[in-house]
């Protein structure tokens, strides 16, 4: 079983509404699709955003798609909010969705909608049937790739990015209080307790706050 990081970039003309918004707006700094589910025999699907950016505007955008003849909008603080939407499955979106469900592949949560309305996805599944899903997206889609691999980690959390060694190096820090404010120890400590170099403690809890940053900030 393999997996795959992809960010997937539609054309002006087959976009979602909400997406054409949050690419030609500053309305939206980043949407994350938490959930997703689609009525059997029926043209409706249901989904949980959690959107970072002006709760307004979003309202006024999303009350005017055709396709949304329902939706709520419940903060979750200032900066962000959950939006829980109804909506009919436009043909669009269902040809694309089709090049992975025909070949058995899953597209993992959460799907990632940048400042730009671009996708950022992960897609799990046999290594032919991604290779052949990404070779023949429907026309106008482009799509890059950013990794692929084994599926030999946990998916669903941005500690899956992190090696064993380094989340043993996070956790150790955490408890001894690293991460306090202010620090209540040293990487010295936190080096005798790994029983391991300094140098090495500091690699490992670099790469590893990296990785969770990138993740946060849906970045390399």
């Amino acid at each position: 079983m393999r997996y795959l990081d992809a960010t997937i970039d539609q054309p002006a003309s087959t976009r979602h509404p909400m997406q054409a918004f949050i690419a030609e707006t500053d309305a939206v700094r980043r949407e994350e699709l938490l959930a997703w589910q689609a009525v059997p025999g029926r043209d409706i699907e249901y989904a949980l955003f959690l959107v970072e950016g002006d709760l307004d505007r979003y309202r006024e955008a999303i009350a005017g798609v055709d396709s949304v003849p329902e939706f709520q909008l419940s903060p979750v603080d200032e900066d962000r909010f959950h939006s829980f939407v109804v909506q009919e499955t436009r043909p669009e979106d269902a040809a694309w969705r089709a090049a992975f469900a025909e070949r058995g592949l899953v597209v993992t949560f959460p799907v990632l909608y940048d400042a730009g309305g671009r996708m950022r996805l992960r897609v799990v599944g046999e290594a032919g049937a991604l290779r052949s899903a990404f070779r023949d997206l429907p026309e106008g889609l482009s799509a890059t790739v950013h990794h692929v691999g084994d599926l030999d980690h946990r998916l669903g959390s941005p500690a899956a990015r992190l090696t064993a060694r380094q989340r043993e190096a996070l956790a150790v820090a955490f408890d001894a209080g690293y991460y306090e404010v202010p620090r209540e120890t040293d990487l010295d400590a936190v080096a005798d307790e790994l029983d391991c170099a300094r140098a090495t403690v500091s690699a490992h809890l670099r790469k590893a706050e990296r990785a969770l940053v990138a993740d946060a900030l849906g970045a390399e």
